[in-house]
């Protein structure tokens, strides 16, 4: 029996040992992944700051953004992995709160993207409704600051924990097993992260510049070149309006975006000209009468209905 129970606490504490073990594994590689994820990131910001005058200076923005969107991950990773985060979100009731944070979020930048189309066009936002989603998108991002001040404050954790070791270093009353690495590429990283969303939010994506924005993405996702209207000339934009597109939203301009970069920089996207006005026609469609609606089997045009200015 003593022999029994002996071999039974073994087999405990080795499993005990093994589950330890294989926790231990997953951190080290959560670690190593997020460590790649910093070192990815800082190689692209390096590379996205420097031109060489070769082929690659025509996708420094691309390779920029990309820069900031990993660094980006690496900083919200490092936050949801520190232990403050950890046991807050253990909670039902931070998960209830930050759902309907999402939730008002959503709606409200939902609701202001409207307003700001309604602003540039003279009809409703919903006959724009990949414009309004992508403008949506983006103003969720630009109104959920606060969240970098949750950034801001692990900065200043990580910039006392660097501090200290430098301190302790120059002192020699104690010995660290290493520089604190994390700290250093958070802070850096961090940075990258505060001084683009304060550019972009200040800048790129300010009162000013969104009417702009707004008309250049219109253009570039629902507004179409191609149409059969028999009363309108080819060569101009329309969004078709209603559900039986009877109507549509005339503009004589086509704005062109050629790459991401003349979107989102404002110096030229502010370029742009919007027109002051803007026309709403009937769309007459030719239709094929059959012989026994007209006699002959001759084509004609259904009814226009008077312009709306």
């Amino acid at each position: 029996m003593k022999d029994y129970v002996a071999e039974l606490l073994k087999e405990a504490r080795d499993a005990k040992r093994q589950r330890e073990y294989e926790k231990e594994a997953e951190e080290r590689d959560k670690s190593w992944a997020v460590g790649a994820l910093a070192v990815l990131a800082s190689v692209l910001i390096f590379v996205g700051m420097s031109r060489q005058g070769s082929w690659l200076d025509d996708y420094l923005f691309a390779i920029r953004l990309w820069a900031i969107g990993f660094a980006a991950v690496f900083v919200g990773v490092s936050i949801e992995r520190s232990s403050f985060f950890t046991r807050l979100w253990a909670y039902g009731f931070t998960k209830l709160t930050a759902s309907i944070a999402v939730s008002a979020l959503v709606v409200f930048s939902t609701g202001k993207a409207s307003s700001l189309i309604n602003g540039v066009f003279p009809v409703d936002a919903s006959a724009l409704p990949f414009t309004r989603a992508i403008v949506a998108g983006l103003l969720a991002f630009e109104y959920a600051y606060p969240l970098l001040l949750v950034v801001a404050v692990f900065a200043a954790i990580h910039a006392l924990v660097l501090f200290g070791w430098v301190k302790l270093k120059l002192s020699g009353e104690e010995k660290y097993n290493g520089p604190p690495i994390q700290s250093v590429a958070f802070l850096l990283l961090s940075a990258v992260v505060l001084v683009s969303y304060a550019k972009w939010v200040n800048k790129d994506f300010s009162n000013d510049a969104w009417p702009a924005k707004v008309y250049r993405l219109a253009h570039l996702l629902d507004f179409d070149a191609k149409y059969e209207c028999t009363n309108i000339p080819k060569g101009f934009s329309v969004v078709f309006l209603g559900p039986d597109h009877a109507r549509v939203l005339l503009d004589q301009n086509n704005p062109q975006t050629e790459n991401i970069e003349s979107f989102v920089d404002a110096g030229t996207s502010g370029q742009t000209d919007i027109p002051q006005r803007f026309d709403v026609l009937s769309c007459e469609m030719r239709t094929q009468l059959t012989d026994g609606e007209n006699g002959t089997g001759m084509s004609g045009t259904s009814p226009a209905d008077a312009p709306v200015r």
